[in-house]
């Protein structure tokens, strides 16, 4: 009898060769899905710390574009830890519309975070201080000068003032005040 000529693969050798190609191709889908995560993670963190990194510059921005209407439903709202007002705010097309913004105080043990929140653009820190901190409103027509709270449509506070302890970060309001 003649020795078989073994030409070919065995079934086991086929089905072990096409795991093995599975499992590659498993494992690089499973890369691409991290890559494409981490891009959108990499995105995001960029824009917050830019926000973050320009929070002083779009305080100002948005305390000096502060406006002021007859229209009830648009007041300047504020006590000791929020604020909500009617400003400018940038749009996709690269101009600025009208929109409501709202700043908080938020208490962290030993700090405070001051947080704006814009439409589009969600809630985020723009400024961090030690110590507690709280709102006042400048008016001089007020016996006190220094309100604890605001509402008004037709006049705006000259300044807010951010009470940190026994310290005062003024931060003027309006167009016509630098």
């Amino acid at each position: 009898m003649l020795p078989r000529s073994r030409r070919g693969f065995t079934l086991i050798e086929v089905i072990a060769a096409i795991s093995i190609f599975g499992l590659a191709i498993g494992g690089a889908i499973a890369l691409l899905d991290q890559l494409g995560g981490g891009t959108s993670r990499i995105g995001a963190e960029g824009g917050r710390v830019a926000r973050e990194g320009n929070g002083a510059r779009l305080l100002t921005r948005v305390l000096m574009d502060a406006r002021t209407s007859t229209d009830s439903t648009k007041r300047f709202r504020g006590d000791e830890n929020n604020l909500e007002l009617w400003t400018l705010c940038d749009v996709p097309g690269g101009w600025a519309e009208d929109c409501r913004a709202t700043l908080s105080i938020d208490q962290r043990g030993d700090s405070s975070a001051l947080i704006a929140g814009l439409p589009g653009a969600g809630m985020f820190s723009v400024r961090r201080q030690k110590g507690a901190a709280s709102f006042r409103y400048y008016n001089p027509q007020n016996d006190t000068l220094w309100a604890r709270q605001w509402s008004s449509n037709l006049v705006l506070p000259i300044a807010i003032g951010m009470v940190v302890g026994t310290d005062t970060i003024v931060l003027p309001v309006g167009p016509a005040r630098d």
